[in-house]
């Protein structure tokens, strides 16, 4: 139910009708039930992106989508810069139980960032590290390898909330709304999972490093390649 009420919260921050006629992305849609939700907003396009080893869990309620659409089966981590280039950018990017699935997590909110027009919505919701109260606080990342978390064979990183706000103002947010969806009837995840609204106020603000000197270009975080 706590991805219910962080779409409720969406649309008090951004209005009820804000999303009508906008482009909207949505990695890892899943069961759908966010789909439908954004669905119903009448964007003018909403792009689901998902794994192909999820295509028989996806095509069961693709068609179900009112909205123009489009589904890809990719991992936007490997899309090609042509295939990235295409899609366009987004008003809103919804992104919910994918992040801490990634290995290379700072990389990948970097690509959001650039996906997002300027203006735009970060929909941001993720497990995070387990633990004493006191390293779940702190700006902390969590090495499960070579055994992954769970035996999941993919949660190689747990990082804190924390540490993925952290994360989140490096690659070029300079707003970022907690959310509280967990506190109304999730409350058996508070503090295993984080969720947040991040907002795209300027055309690029992420950090850089090697850049005391002034001699090097912009080494801006996230963009290796």
């Amino acid at each position: 139910m706590y991805r219910v009420h962080l779409f409720e919260e969406l649309l008090e921050l951004v209005g009820t009708t804000s999303l009508r006629g906008k482009r909207i992305l949505e990695i890892g849609p899943r069961d759908g039930f966010d789909s439908q939700r954004l669905a119903a907003q009448e964007p003018e396009e909403l792009v689901m992106i998902d794994l192909p080893e999820k295509r028989d869990v996806t095509q069961a309620w693709l068609k179900s989508i009112s909205c123009p659409h489009r589904y890809i089966e990719a991992n936007v981590m490997y899309m090609p810069d042509d295939e990235i280039a295409r899609l366009g950018q987004f008003d809103l990017i919804w992104c919910t139980g994918v992040l801490y699935h990634n290995a290379e997590q700072l990389r990948f909110l970097r690509k959001l960032y650039k996906l997002l027009k300027l203006g735009g919505y970060l929909v941001l919701e993720s497990a995070t590290l387990r633990g004493p109260k006191r390293i779940r606080e702190g700006r902390y990342v969590q090495i499960h390898y070579p055994d992954t978390f769970r035996e999941t064979g993919t949660v190689t990183h747990l990082p804190t909330a924390a540490a993925i706000k952290s994360w989140l103002g490096m690659v070029g947010f300079s707003k970022i709304i907690d959310s509280h969806c967990f506190s109304i009837e999730n409350r058996d995840v508070t503090g295993h999972r984080m969720a947040c609204i991040a907002h795209k106020t300027d055309s690029d603000s992420a950090g850089v490093y090697y850049g005391k000197s002034g001699l090097n270009p912009e080494y801006r975080f996230g963009d290796s390649v």
